[in-house]
């Protein structure tokens, strides 16, 4: 069968109109992919300012006595410094593995420090030097375990991005949980940021949360 030339172009011109696929070379990257107008995805549920809530007490931790015992100074001190980890206020308990210390270089003792049922043990090498007494008894410690709340991860999250943007949401948290010191948890909050991106889409911010003995903190 013999076609003219007018009917071949007649025909391709009704072909392109009836497949999608006939759009021109610039109809985005990659064979016509488009790129997405946001970048990134939500995670878990929006979640609603901590400062709705009545805040409780910041320092849980009775401080005792100055003419108490050395050693239940060292308790208060190690009690302190785990919930500071833990980023929110709770009952704690501490003992230690012997009944008295004094602040020598070079002395040790080892605590554990009970935080709403968790155990974090505190191995303590006295320095010799200037320290939370302001004398000699300075001291080196590292906890044996990080710690995540639900409070703390909540509150540090909404406080340093609350202004950054909008529609802030955040995994399923554990009440408090054990982490690894220092490392990425599986944990994890994100927000909407309009027009972040280098070039200017909108993008969703993931960050992940990690525990440090200054309190928890969260990064990309």
């Amino acid at each position: 069968m013999h076609y003219s030339r007018g009917s071949l172009i007649a025909a391709a011109a009704v072909s392109c109109l009836l497949l999608t696929s006939c759009g021109s070379a610039d109809d985005g990257k990659n064979g016509g992919t488009a790129e997405p107008s946001v970048i990134g995805s939500p995670v878990g549920k929006p979640i609603e300012s901590p400062e709705a809530t009545p805040q409780r007490k910041s320092n849980s931790v009775p401080e005792p006595d100055a003419d108490a015992p050395f050693i239940e100074h060292v308790k208060y001190e190690l009690a302190t410094r785990t919930v500071k980890m833990a980023g929110a206020p709770a009952k704690t308990s501490t003992r230690c593995d012997k009944d008295s210390i004094r602040p020598a270089a070079g002395a040790r003792i080892t605590c554990t420090v009970t935080y709403e049922g968790i155990e974090v043990t505190w191995p303590v090498k006295f320095t010799g030097k200037p320290g939370f007494g302001g004398m000699g008894d300075g001291y080196e410690a590292q906890p044996s375990t990080g710690l995540l709340t639900r409070e703390g991860a909540l509150t540090y999250f909404w406080g340093n991005n609350r202004e950054a943007g909008t529609d802030l949401r955040c995994d399923t948290l554990p009440r408090v949980t054990k982490v690894p010191l220092g490392q990425k948890s599986q944990f994890q909050c994100s927000y909407f940021a309009a027009k972040a991106s280098t070039d200017g889409r909108d993008m969703w911010i993931t960050q992940t949360f990690y525990s440090t003995t200054d309190g928890i903190r969260a990064q990309v």
